[in-house]
């Protein structure tokens, strides 16, 4: 069993398309609670919740483990697995997004010691033994999705490692538990202020930075200002810093060390082996892969390899574009951002700040609601909020239904920044969809939780282009939540294989760019305007001017993230990054720098795991699902119901490979030693 997953300023003049469809009866409604979860109205009901939830687990697991093992089991497992859903999915959108420190803390509990109690489950000897029965004795009985739902169910227990001899899962135990604090200490490294990389500039230098990162510096003499160098200002300082040595400076500090997490990473891969080993896989890849589209680190390796020789040449072409610009000098890694902007900028020829005033807020909400009004036949209306549902003043409620009016789902938005808030852009699930009854569907909940600009000056928040994109993402998660269909929530929604999960996001990222779709999108927030077709000329010009260089990136990201994980034997800190080192120059126009380490600070290491591939075979999916379905006309009625009833229904509840071959044709996918890879185009 596992569980979790991971706003808008009201003003005057905001048009709302839905208004005709808005549920007048909430105003005096009153919600169940906090996030629409019954009784949670205060910090300290958490702790009364996770009780109740366990009491009553407690005893649907008693019931269980007394009757006679049978295709009810699954259900009663599903059940139980939902019930602790309920309130742990709460509590993990509450620690992340709750302005409240008390909500916070008390939510950080309550999912704490849910957690603890779902390892409990699935250390369940005998709630794996009903199951395992339940399948051996009553599969006919099972539908296809609950045969699916056993299956998997199944192997979660057994990755978990219930079925090894004691000796063996003591050593299970230990190398998990080690994976699992290495994993935290190396993301901890990553933000220990005394770990951090620092640069100093001289005041001239220092001028040519955004003035947000200029405040991050501090002078101590009037000549130089320090300031430190992380994710999270690096790529702004590379792209706006006009001195070629302070790129480098930059470069270099934001791609060495921490100095410790050169054992912790050693350990930490050296740790994941062994928990493969223990369930009898030859390395962590393998163990990592198995339960996916994948199916191997051998389908991984061949589709990375094959991508990187599509991308080659195109990428040497993007590389003497920039050294146009560069008055036909070599362009060294640390001035590649820098260099690319300059070139995107004479090439595209657009301004950030007129763009951005196409794509107030509230605007780029509405042209979202009527995108999915012709592509999927939706109705989506804007809801108050019931006393005591929402956690912040900003929020907006959107409610999603058929074109009937038959109810699909809720989608919370929270998007706009405030302190403690989780600073990146997310969606999270709050409540499954599921079957309660034959005649009964308990519908889906989720939260869109992003950090878009605050109101301007302008009276409005106005996005980027690459904010409108993320939108379009996080609603792709959405989409594939709430017009789920499946019978359990074990598989429902995202909670699919993660080399697929991540396909209708990126697929939804094509409407930034396309032309029909921007005109509904970007609206002038002051004269209701479309977007001009020049700037959206612009803006298509700048997706694709250096993708091919951008994706060598991502390949090399990927294709270290598999090998380190596909070693047989132990790695040393130095091999590990002579093995990065080895795939960049292989497979990147810009070779790595003497010195650097950018894997020390590479924390997807830490949650993927082998699985960092998954976004590219998301990338070349839904290029494909895009040209199949949208290309050439790409709001025609009912565009994307091919993909809502092939895909997005099933959630997690087929096997993926019949649905990418459902989706796209037998001849999407290539087969590799037993797994699969998505067909590259040209």
């Amino acid at each position: 069993m596992s569980h979790g997953d991971g706003s808008l300023g009201a003003h005057d003049g905001f048009r709302r398309p839905w208004t005709e469809h808005r549920a007048r009866s909430t105003a005096t409604a009153s919600a169940q609670g906090l996030y629409d979860l019954q009784g949670l109205r205060a910090p300290e009901d958490f702790d009364r919740l996770a009780r109740e939830t366990i009491s009553k687990c407690e005893a649907m697991a008693r019931a269980l483990k007394a009757a006679a093992p049978s295709a009810a089991s699954v259900g009663a497992l599903d059940e139980i697995s939902d019930e602790v859903c309920r309130v742990v999915d709460v509590a993990e959108v509450c620690r992340h997004t709750h302005p409240s420190r008390e909500y916070v803390i008390a939510a950080e509990k309550a999912y704490v010691r849910l957690q603890d109690y779902v390892a409990s489950l699935n250390a369940d000897g005998d709630l794996y033994e009903a199951l395992r029965s339940a399948r051996e004795r009553d599969a006919k009985n099972l539908s296809d999705e609950g045969a699916r739902v056993a299956l998997t169910l199944q192997e979660d227990f057994e990755r978990g490692g219930i079925h090894l001899d004691p000796a063996r899962r003591r050593d299970f135990d230990g190398s998990l538990s080690r994976s699992l604090e290495l994993g935290m200490e190396f993301q901890r490294n990553l933000l220990r202020p005394e770990l951090a990389s620092r640069v100093s500039l001289d005041k001239s230098t220092l001028s040519s930075l955004p003035k947000t990162v200029r405040d991050q510096f501090r002078s101590n003499d009037g000549k130089l200002w320090t300031g430190l160098v992380d994710s999270s200002n690096s790529s702004l300082m590379l792209r706006h810093l006009r001195d070629s040595n302070a790129r480098r400076d930059v470069f270099i500090a934001a791609n060495t060390g921490p100095e410790p997490n050169k054992d912790v990473l050693a350990n930490l891969i050296s740790s994941r082996a062994g928990v493969a080993h223990s369930l009898g896989f030859e390395t962590y890849a393998k163990y990592a892969t198995a339960p996916l589209l994948a199916r191997s680190p051998d389908a991984v390796r061949e589709f990375l390899l094959s991508l990187s020789d599509v991308l080659r040449q195109s990428a040497k072409d993007e590389y003497a574009v920039i050294e146009k610009y560069n008055h036909g000098k070599h362009i060294s890694v640390w001035d590649k951002t820098y260099a690319m902007a300059q070139a995107r900028g004479h090439e595209c020829e657009f301004n950030s700040a007129a763009i951005a005033e196409y794509f107030p807020l509230e605007g780029v909400i509405v042209g979202i609601g009527e995108l999915l009004a012709r592509v999927l036949g939706l109705r989506i209306e804007l809801q108050e909020l019931a006393p005591g549902e929402g956690w912040t003043n900003d929020l907006k409620k959107l409610v999603v239904k058929t074109r009937d009016g038959d109810m699909r789902g809720t989608i919370y938005l929270d998007l706009l920044p405030r302190p403690g808030k989780f600073n990146h852009a997310a969606h999270f699930v709050i409540r499954c969809s599921r079957m309660v009854s034959p005649t009964e569907r308990q519908h889906p909940s989720v939260a869109l939780v992003c950090n878009f600009p605050p109101v301007s000056g302008k009276g409005r928040s106005l996005l980027s282009h690459g904010e409108v994109e993320t939108l379009l993402h996080e609603f792709g998660h959405a989409m594939h939540s709430v017009l789920s269909d499946t019978e359990f929530q074990h598989l429902s929604g995202t909670r699919a294989p993660m080399d697929i999960v991540e396909v209708p996001s990126h697929l939804f990222e094509h409407f930034a760019w396309d032309p029909s779709a921007l005109k509904l999108l970007g609206k002038h927030y002051m004269t209701h305007e479309p977007i001009p077709d020049a700037m959206i000329s612009a803006l298509r010009k700048s997706r694709n001017i250096f993708r091919s260089i951008e994706s060598q990136q991502q390949v090399v990201f990927a294709l270290t993230d598999l090998e380190l994980h596909n070693q047989t034997s132990e790695l040393s800190s130095k091999s590990i990054a002579d093995l990065a080192a080895t795939i960049q120059n292989e497979h990147s126009m810009f070779k790595p720098v003497s010195g650097t380490n950018w894997e020390l600070r590479f924390g997807h290491f830490v949650g993927y795991g082998a699985t960092y591939y998954s976004y590219l075979y998301a990338d070349v999916l839904a290029d494909d699902i895009w040209k199949r379905y949208f290309e050439g006309d790409s709001l025609a009625a009912g565009a994307a119901e091919s993909l809502r009833d092939k895909l997005l229904r099933h959630g997690g509840s087929r096997d993926p490979e019949k649905v990418i071959r459902d989706l796209l044709g037998k001849d999407s996918l290539i087969e590799v030693n037993g797994g699969f890879r998505p067909l590259i185009q040209q």
